[in-house]
């Protein structure tokens, strides 16, 4: 299974003969205000660390995580990025059979066909603002008794959170015998109240997946962790690799936790730049924009404005801007494409950049890139 990802600029600079500075990315979710200022002394300050291995057990950073949530330590496991995590879950919790609410991150179903995994799907619909629905994860599971049901809080690529409904239907169900309930909250920063760690500490079969990566703008280190009860923690915690986590990541996710004043300047950059953008992309003739609590916005075009895949190859051709077309999203077409919210000025170009360009469109061929990573 080929999965397509956002930011791939390495890849797509080399095939148009430009420097990757020189591509504006919206097509990777990351803070546009990068890492918080002072991390390079931190991973200054591990230099001389390098010579000896990193903590096993991940200990300051598992305490550093357990303070910010006011969550148990016996309830964390640290990963070497979330999708590590994504790929160990199925075979450390026996996973034989899931439920998977679409469209999410490709990866999840390529982790469960690698661990020969059945997966069934259900769609959630613009209809519902990519909502699911109780009554159709309670169908599913009246014909099926599943090992796992995957669902995502906030959902990628639509950003919707999950209704009251859905998350009491989560509570109840993950407190008594059942499937396990993995939920990736990897964009949930950026709305943590919002977060269902407050379910963890009764719960038996609940596992939130989170992730340094967004929020901090760190893609690069790959610090990802689980939030679950223990006995779940520590299955995972048996199947990972010795080490997986660096000693400059431990380093620096245990310092990014502690940036308050970086976590509210990121959530008030974020939420009016949001809130901005999408009302510029609304009033674009046939752009329709869904409502959103993460730091990205889906769009949906109107059949006439042709697919989002010659729109995404137009403006980058023309303004080396990047977007996300998202027709590799299982349960989405061609007619819809994500764009990262980023700096006011950023933002103000990739706005001048659509309109000009579904103004008078450039059809002109370019070469398709067939698997991409960041």
């Amino acid at each position: 299974m080929t999965i397509v990802h956002g930011g791939n600029v390495y890849e797509l600079s080399a095939l148009a003969g430009c420097s990757p500075e020189e591509i504006l990315d919206f097509s990777a979710s990351i803070n546009p205000l990068g890492p918080p200022a002072g991390l390079e002394a931190v991973l200054s300050g591990c230099f001389r660390l390098l010579e000896s291995y990193p903590d096993i057990h991940c200990r300051r950073l598992i305490e550093a995580i357990s303070k910010f949530h006011d969550i148990d330590p016996a309830c964390i496991a640290v990963t070497n990025g979330s999708t590590e995590l994504i790929y160990w879950l199925p075979r450390a919790l026996g996973v034989d059979s899931a439920l998977a609410i679409l469209p999410a991150f490709g990866e999840y179903v390529k982790a469960f066909e690698l661990h020969g995994t059945r997966l069934e799907k259900i769609f959630s619909t613009p209809e519902k603002d990519f909502k699911p629905e109780v009554e159709q994860l309670d169908a599913a599971l009246r014909n099926h008794a599943f090992d796992a049901v995957l669902l995502t809080h906030p959902s990628s690529p639509a950003g919707a959170l999950l209704g009251v409904e859905t998350i009491d239907w989560i509570a109840e169900k993950s407190s008594g015998p059942g499937p396990f309930l993995l939920v990736d909250e990897v964009f949930v920063d950026f709305c943590e109240q919002s977060s269902l760690k407050r379910l963890v500490a009764g719960a038996r079969n609940l596992a939130l997946i989170r992730s340094f990566t967004k929020f901090y703008g760190l893609p690069g280190l790959r610090i990802g962790y689980l939030l679950a009860p223990p006995r779940i923690a520590e299955k995972v915690k048996g199947f990972l690799p010795p080490w997986s986590v660096s000693t400059a990541a431990q380093a620096a996710g245990a310092w990014c936790l502690g940036r308050e004043e970086y976590r509210l300047k990121t959530l008030e950059l974020i939420e009016e730049q949001r809130r901005r953008l999408a009302a510029e992309l609304s009033s674009i003739p046939g752009l329709e924009v869904f409502p959103s609590a993460a730091n990205f916005l889906l769009v949906r075009m109107d059949r006439g404005l042709g697919p989002a895949s010659s729109l995404k190859w137009d403006i980058f051709k023309r303004y080396r801007i990047l977007i996300r077309d998202c027709g590799s999203f299982e349960g989405l077409g061609d007619s819809y494409f994500r764009v990262a919210v980023r700096l006011p000025e950023q933002n103000d170009r990739l706005v001048a950049a659509l309109k000009d360009a579904l103004s008078s469109p450039d059809s002109a061929a370019f070469p398709t890139i067939s698997h991409a990573r960041p």
